[in-house]
């Protein structure tokens, strides 16, 4: 079985004209890489305004250097989406993946709504491999364990589950950064779903995101009456009303 796992960059969450997309088409039963492709959109790339507004706008020498490789290639929207296209159905793929698929699917459906093209995802189930993370990885001791260890945390203090984290993790690469650029996520994102597999999971099964990891620690509750003072330890408040729940 031939599988396709993708990435998208944009330049924003409410407006996400994408700039940026690659994908690679992997045998399953292999790993082989089939086919890997990185495009650069020609109509935000060229749109400097647009494209400054970016999160990651300050990769553009990346791309530049890419580029001029013919590492990268400058193309279309809807030359893109026909050409994904014409790969997913001459390697017969029915399944993809993505990282926060939700978020990718949402790009690819606002994108070709804007530019009027066909989508080359409406043909295939996509599964997000956030899913595969939380059932196999996150929800660990192990892994939080190693979050605790190397402050692995989210700006709220609850465990991290980014692609990143979790790369570091099953790789024990702390230097790791993600690159966030299409191709090279795709890339760090295809070695965490092998690696789910690896543990059990079922390509063909769509596995429920768990998008925050509480991070339990103990806290101290402090309760002063005059001269008199309680204290109580615990790792969850709860309040009801005029009543406090401490577990």
């Amino acid at each position: 079985m031939n599988i396709i796992v993708f990435d998208t960059e944009t330049t924003s969450i409410n407006k996400p004209f994408c700039y940026n997309i690659g994908y690679k088409v992997v045998n399953a039963e292999t790993r082989e890489t089939l086919l890997a492709r990185d495009y650069v959109v020609e109509q935000v790339w060229q749109n400097l305004e647009l494209f400054t507004s970016a999160y990651y706008q300050d990769k553009r020498q990346i791309y530049v250097s890419r580029m001029r490789a013919r590492k990268v290639i400058q193309e279309k929207f809807g030359y893109i989406c026909r050409q994904m296209y014409r790969d997913i159905k001459s390697f017969d793929i029915e399944h993809g993946y993505a990282y926060n698929s939700t978020f990718d699917i949402g790009v690819f459906e606002f994108c070709c709504e804007w530019y009027k093209v066909q989508n080359p995802l409406d043909n295939i189930q996509v599964h997000d491999i956030w899913g595969f993370v939380s059932e196999f990885i996150s929800n660990t001791d192990n892994y939080q364990f190693f979050c605790e260890t190397n402050q692995l945390f989210t700006e709220s203090g609850n465990y991290s589950a980014s692609a990143e984290s979790v790369y570091k993790y099953i790789t024990k690469n702390l230097d790791f950064v993600e690159e966030h650029t299409a191709l090279a996520d795709s890339e760090i994102e295809c070695e965490i779903l092998f690696e789910c597999v690896d543990l059990g999971a079922n390509l063909m099964e769509h596995y429920k995101v768990q998008k925050v990891l509480t991070r339990e620690i103990e806290k101290e509750l402090v309760i002063k009456q005059g001269e008199n003072e309680t204290k109580f330890t615990y790792k969850k408040k709860t309040c009801r009303g005029n009543t406090i729940y401490l577990k």
